[in-house]
């Protein structure tokens, strides 16, 4: 057997669910955008407005990507969540409040704007940030 088989069909076979669920949220995502990248050349191609032809791409793509997420999110075991810890939650919150202050601003090209790119985003941030933490575990106030 050659080592770059064997590198395929040993070495990542244990991966906690944890890992798992990390990774295909991370790789699925960067997937999805280039499989975006030759679809936005084909529209730009044919000259058709990008503000309508966007959500004949994100629309399936993100129902796809939740659907995936979570029934990969509910193979993980409750002792393998990770506590979340309030400095990083923090960061995560400000990131959030610079996201949307920035896309408050106005701006000219407005219009021109992937729209659609912002949701999914959004949506991939609130994965990778499960990824990382159990919100379920999250008290606001302590009892």
């Amino acid at each position: 057997m050659s080592k770059f088989k064997r590198f395929l069909s040993y070495k990542h076979r244990d991966i906690p669910n944890h890992h798992h669920y990390q990774m295909a949220v991370i790789f699925l995502f960067v997937f999805g955008v280039f499989l975006f990248v030759p679809y936005y050349l084909v529209v730009d191609e044919f000259n058709l407005n990008m503000n309508d032809y966007q959500w004949y791409f994100f629309i399936p793509f993100l129902i796809f990507y939740s659907v995936y997420c979570l029934k990969e999110r509910s193979k993980i075991g409750i002792e393998e969540r990770i506590t979340p810890l309030k400095r990083p939650i923090g960061h995560w919150v400000l990131l959030g409040i610079m996201l949307i202050a920035f896309h408050l601003q106005p701006q000219d090209d407005y219009l021109e704007k992937i729209q659609a790119l912002n949701i999914a985003f959004a949506i991939f941030s609130l994965f990778l940030a499960d990824g990382y933490w159990d919100f379920k575990k999250i008290k606001l106030l302590r009892r």
